[in-house]
Protein backbone atom coordinates (compact mmCIF):
# COMPACT_ATOMS: atom_id res chain seq x y z
CA UNK A 1 0.00 0.00 0.00
CA UNK A 2 1.29 3.18 -0.76
CA UNK A 3 1.27 6.06 1.62
CA UNK A 4 -0.46 9.34 1.41
CA UNK A 5 -0.27 12.90 2.34
CA UNK A 6 -2.97 11.84 4.83
CA UNK A 7 -1.04 8.57 6.33
CA UNK A 8 2.98 9.24 5.79
CA UNK A 9 3.39 10.07 9.51
CA UNK A 10 1.52 6.75 10.68
CA UNK A 11 2.90 4.47 7.83
CA UNK A 12 6.86 5.49 8.44
CA UNK A 13 9.01 7.93 6.00
CA UNK A 14 11.93 5.44 5.76
CA UNK A 15 12.38 5.36 2.08
CA UNK A 16 11.13 8.19 1.17
CA UNK A 17 12.56 11.17 -0.96
CA UNK A 18 13.05 13.91 1.50
CA UNK A 19 14.26 17.65 0.91
CA UNK A 20 15.33 20.15 3.84
CA UNK A 21 13.58 23.82 2.87
CA UNK A 22 13.94 25.58 5.95
CA UNK A 23 16.11 24.71 8.83
CA UNK A 24 17.69 26.70 11.97
CA UNK A 25 20.74 24.92 10.43
CA UNK A 26 21.77 27.37 7.30
CA UNK A 27 24.01 23.82 6.44
CA UNK A 28 21.10 21.40 6.31
CA UNK A 29 19.03 23.77 4.11
CA UNK A 30 18.59 22.48 0.60
CA UNK A 31 19.32 18.67 1.71
CA UNK A 32 17.98 16.11 -1.14
CA UNK A 33 17.61 12.51 -0.89
CA UNK A 34 16.30 9.23 0.62
CA UNK A 35 15.73 8.88 4.34
CA UNK A 36 17.46 5.71 5.13
CA UNK A 37 17.13 5.53 9.01
CA UNK A 38 15.20 7.11 12.05
CA UNK A 39 15.76 7.73 15.59
CA UNK A 40 14.08 9.55 18.24
CA UNK A 41 15.77 12.84 17.62
CA UNK A 42 17.40 12.33 13.94
CA UNK A 43 16.71 11.35 10.70
CA UNK A 44 19.37 10.20 8.04
CA UNK A 45 19.08 11.33 4.29
CA UNK A 46 21.40 9.65 1.70
CA UNK A 47 22.17 10.77 -1.68
CA UNK A 48 25.14 9.27 -3.45
CA UNK A 49 27.00 7.72 -1.05
CA UNK A 50 26.92 10.47 1.31
CA UNK A 51 25.15 10.07 4.79
CA UNK A 52 24.08 12.93 6.26
CA UNK A 53 22.48 12.97 9.69
CA UNK A 54 19.59 15.60 10.56
CA UNK A 55 18.49 16.51 13.74
CA UNK A 56 14.32 16.80 13.48
CA UNK A 57 14.16 19.44 15.59
CA UNK A 58 16.72 21.95 12.83
CA UNK A 59 14.43 20.35 9.92
CA UNK A 60 11.35 23.11 10.17
CA UNK A 61 10.23 22.02 7.27
CA UNK A 62 10.51 19.01 4.75
CA UNK A 63 9.06 17.89 1.81
CA UNK A 64 8.23 14.13 1.33
CA UNK A 65 7.74 12.03 -2.27
CA UNK A 66 5.56 9.56 -1.63
CA UNK A 67 4.43 7.96 -5.09
CA UNK A 68 0.93 9.91 -5.20
CA UNK A 69 2.33 12.89 -3.54
CA UNK A 70 4.05 15.91 -1.70
CA UNK A 71 3.56 16.48 1.72
CA UNK A 72 5.21 19.10 3.54
CA UNK A 73 5.85 18.82 7.14
CA UNK A 74 7.56 20.10 10.38
CA UNK A 75 10.39 18.04 11.71
CA UNK A 76 9.15 18.52 15.38
CA UNK A 77 6.52 16.70 14.22
CA UNK A 78 8.26 13.84 13.83
CA UNK A 79 10.38 14.15 17.05
CA UNK A 80 9.82 10.97 18.96
CA UNK A 81 10.93 7.11 18.33
CA UNK A 82 9.60 5.97 15.17
CA UNK A 83 7.30 2.57 16.11
CA UNK A 84 5.80 4.91 19.23
CA UNK A 85 4.61 7.59 16.55
CA UNK A 86 3.45 4.89 14.51
CA UNK A 87 1.56 3.58 17.05
CA UNK A 88 0.14 6.48 18.77
CA UNK A 89 -1.42 7.84 15.69
CA UNK A 90 -2.54 4.53 14.59
CA UNK A 91 -4.69 4.21 17.67
CA UNK A 92 -6.26 7.49 17.89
Amino acid sequence: MNPTCQSVLSRGIVGLQAKILESSDSTLQGIVGTIVFETKSTIFISKDSLVRQVAKRAAKRLQLQTPSCVCFISGSALIGRPEDRISRLNNG
